[in-house]
Formats: structure tokens, sequence, C-alpha cells
């Protein structure tokens, strides 16, 4: 397929209600805890202030920003490997719920211990643990989260439920984890005391967090049923055993990347996802290095007394915890244009709608190197305003990049006659994976060479001009539907 073609829309109707919402509620994995990491853990290690107002360091910036880019880098390869394997899984729980099952546990361990330094100053201890538990954490977060999305295209054909359940994954993974995983700060601030082995609120929040990413992803794959299940035995009643082995694996990711119509995709959703990670990286030191080095008038002080628990008796903003609200306008205010974007959808397809949403937010984060630099609106609100109008193209991001790789799997799936829609989502994860880890390590950088205030505008506009790169690529993705 080298040029546009117009696919019509399949409407029907396979899975209840309560079986759409079971499969989502897993994306809460996809969404909680990498949100949470991405967010504030380098706040963690070398962004807090002590009691006395004394900055506690465990991990320099650009150290930091090496180690999650090294994690990142290591695990990519597991994406479209776990992939392959997952399709050629075979089991009485089918292709996919095995690997979900087992890896859960392993990967909430992980998560954990990214959140336990072993000293309270930088160290080379805090570098190999934090090393080691973030290359368990991507390897399986990929276990879980590769399987997981690779049943999406088989447990129905029909592009109305495909858009309904993306929009129940979205409530899920891009709303609900994401806004828990935005107040990390202010659960770690409610349990500050610790809790059992955990020595302070961000230990006992990061176990909390760990065991919800366990629940949901079991309830998810325990109740949902593959629809493509191959057989444990061939006509002939010998064990099937799919061939498998390096050359084949290489045929395999290659044949993926060779594709015209994932060439397009990829491109628009590798710098979204590239740009996204750094917003959400900076967001924190958007509030604590940008507004708090502005004097509060009345409007802005009225508009964080709206946050609970921002504004101490003594009038002092807690700042970390204003970033967590900041993303919660997002999410919140995505979830509300969920329906429109739906009808949107159907009216004019989910390619256009794409395009506009990279255009739109490109140029809203272009606008965040401008925050307090304008005389007719204070810091806080121009922020605030920058964040209410992100909500529309992360809205509509949400809602259809997962329908459009399914789009992309029924294409292949139309010429090779095979299931590989775990492949598919290697691949890209594969690609994301990459995105997400120069994501910090750019804003890591960027913060080395210039000053804090000027290192973050910096980042919004790297993050802005790239989401318009996107859009450009975009343009050429061929399938209009």
């Amino acid at each position: 397929m080298t040029s546009s073609q117009a696919i019509p829309n399949r409407i029907g109707q396979r899975l209840s209600l309560l079986r759409q919402l079971i499969y989502a509620s897993g994306n809460l994995t996809v969404g909680l805890v990498p949100t949470a990491a991405s967010a504030y853990l380098g706040h963690y290690y070398f962004g807090r202030e002590g009691a006395g107002g004394d900055k506690i360091v465990l991990m320099g910036a650009a150290t930091f920003g090496f180690i999650w880019f090294l994690a990142n880098a290591i695990n990519a390869i597991t994406d479209p490997v776990v992939g392959l394997l997952s399709d050629r899984t075979r089991s009485r729980w089918g292709r996919r719920r095995p690997w979900v099952l087992i890896g859960a546990p392993f990967l909430a361990l992980c998560f954990y211990l990214t959140w336990m330094p072993i000293t309270d100053t930088p160290s080379v201890a805090n570098n190999v643990l934090l090393f080691v538990a973030l290359t368990g954490f991507w390897l399986f977060f990929t276990v879980v989260v590769a399987p997981y999305l690779s049943m999406l295209p088989e447990i129905t054909p029909y592009d109305n439920e495909r858009v309904r359940i993306s929009v129940f994954m979205s409530i899920f993974g891009e709303v609900i984890g994401p806004t828990l995983g935005n107040l990390f700060p202010v659960f770690a601030g409610l349990t500050a005391a610790g809790f059992l082995f955990c020595k302070d609120g961000w230990q006992t929040t990061a176990l909390l967090f760990a065991v919800a990413t366990v629940a949901f992803a079991f309830v998810a794959a325990v109740f949902t049923k593959e629809v493509h299940t191959p057989p444990l035995e061939s006509e002939s009643g010998v064990a099937s055993k799919p061939e498998i082995g390096i050359a084949i694996a290489i045929r395999e990711f290659w044949s993926v990347f060779r594709s015209d119509v994932f060439q397009r995709y990829i491109v628009g959703v590798f710098f979204y996802r590239l740009s996204l990670v750094i917003t959400v990286f900076i967001s924190p030191f958007v509030a604590t290095q940008i507004l708090a080095a502005y004097s509060l008038n009345p409007v802005d002080l009225a508009i964080l007394n709206i946050m609970p628990g921002v504004v101490g008796d003594n009038g002092v903003p807690q700042w970390p915890q204003v970033a967590g609200y900041l993303m919660m306008l997002v999410l919140f205010g995505a979830l509300l244009l969920f329906p429109l974007v739906g009808k949107l959808v159907t009216q004019y397809g989910k390619r256009a709608l794409f395009i506009l949403a990279l255009t739109w937010l490109g140029i809203v984060l272009g606008l965040m190197a401008s925050i307090g630099t304008l005389p007719f609106i204070s810091p806080v609100l121009h922020t605030v305003c920058l964040y209410v109008l992100a909500a529309f193209p992360v809205a509509i991001a949400m809602v259809i990049i997962r329908p459009l790789l399914a789009d992309i799997i029924d294409v292949d799936t139309e010429r090779t006659g095979e299931h590989r829609e775990g492949l598919y989502n290697g691949v890209e994860g594969f690609l994301l994976k990459i995105a997400a880890g120069l994501g910090p390590l750019i804003a890591g950088l960027i913060f080395t060479a210039f000053d804090n205030d000027l290192g973050v505008r910096l980042c919004g506009a790297f993050a802005g001009t790239g989401l318009l790169v996107a859009a450009i690529a975009f343009t050429k993705y061929p399938i209009k539907k």
C-alpha cells in the first residue's frame, strides 16, 4: 500500500460492556507505574529539598538521565522478541495470558526497588541498584504490556468496538493511571511516616502502586478470553511447535520495518512519545523552577488554593504537588472530551485527527517557553491555560493510537494470512522505548548545559518542535479511515 486508500469501517458487536471494561482495566498497569517513574523518579533522586531547605541529591541529573536511557536502550530489543514469542506461544491459557500472569509480580518488584536507594548521598551503590532495577522494570513491563496490548486486534474485528475499548483503555491507562501517578508526591506526603520497611512516603506509595499493578494485570488476563488460540497439537496429533530462530526472528522483524504503512505510522508516534515523555519529565520542574521563582499575585494564589494540600498554613505552596495537579488538568480534560473525539473520529477519520492533535499539541508545548514572560497574564494562570489547552490533542491521541495500529495489523493479516499482533506491538514498543529513554536523557543534558529555568523552557520548545515534525511525517500515512 503506497498510496492513500479508503477502507470501509466494520461495525458490529462481539464483546459485552463488562468484557470490554475488564480488558481495558488492565491498561491501568500501562499508565500507573511508568507515569510515576517518568514524572517523579528524577525528582526523587536529585530534585527534592529537605526540611531545612537543603537540596537532597541521591544522584546527579546527568547520571540519572544516562542510567534511564541505558536501561531503556538495553531493553528496547526485548519488545519485538517478546511480541514474536507471544505470537508463537502455545498453551492451554492462550498465547498472551501466561506472559501477563508471570511477568506482573516481577514488574511490581522492580518498580518498588527503583525507589529504594542504598545511601542518602550520591554513590556507586545507588547507581548500580537503580540501573539493575530500571533494567528489570522495563524488561518485565514489556513482558506484561506487549502481550496485553496484542489482544486488542484479535478480541474484536469491529472498528466501533475497537474505538470504544480504546476509550475505556484510555480512561484506565491514560487518565486514572497517570492521574494517580502524577499524584505520587501527594500520596507520599500523606504517608510520610513510612510503613513497615518503607522509610518514607515515597517508598510507601511505591509499594502501594506495585500492589495495584499486579492486581489489575491479573484481573485483565484471567477474565479476557483470547479469540485466536492456535491448537496445542497439529491435525496429525503431534505437538505443535512453531519454528523460531535468529534468522526467522530477523526476517520477521525486518518485514515489519519494511511495511510502508507501519513506517508512516511509527515516525509520527515516535515523535509524539518522545515529546510527551519530555513534557511529563519536566512538569515537576515547571512548577519548582519556573513558577516558584515568581512572586504570587492574588490571582495565582487563588488558583493554588483550589488545589487541595498545595498551600500550607504558612502560605507557602508545595510546588511538587502543583505539577501533579497540572497533569490532572490535562488528563481529566481529556476524559471529558472522549465523547467528542469519538464523534470526530467517525466524521473525519483517525488520520486527519491525529495530524490535528500533533500540530495543536506542538504549538502548546512550544509556548511553554513563554511562561511568565507575558505582561497580560500571571505565570500560574498562564501555565494552567497551557495545560488545559493540551487536553484536546491528548484526548485524540489517547483514543486513536491503538485503533490506528489495529488497522495496520489488519492490513498485514490480509497480506500474509498470519496473526502477528504481538510482533507489531513489540516492534512498536522497541521504537517507543527508545523514545522514552531519549526523553529524560535529552532533558538531563539540557538541564546540565543551561540553568534550570532556561533548561525547562528549552525542553518545552524541543518537545513542541518534535510534535510538529511528527505532524508533517504523518501526512504521508496512507490509510484514510
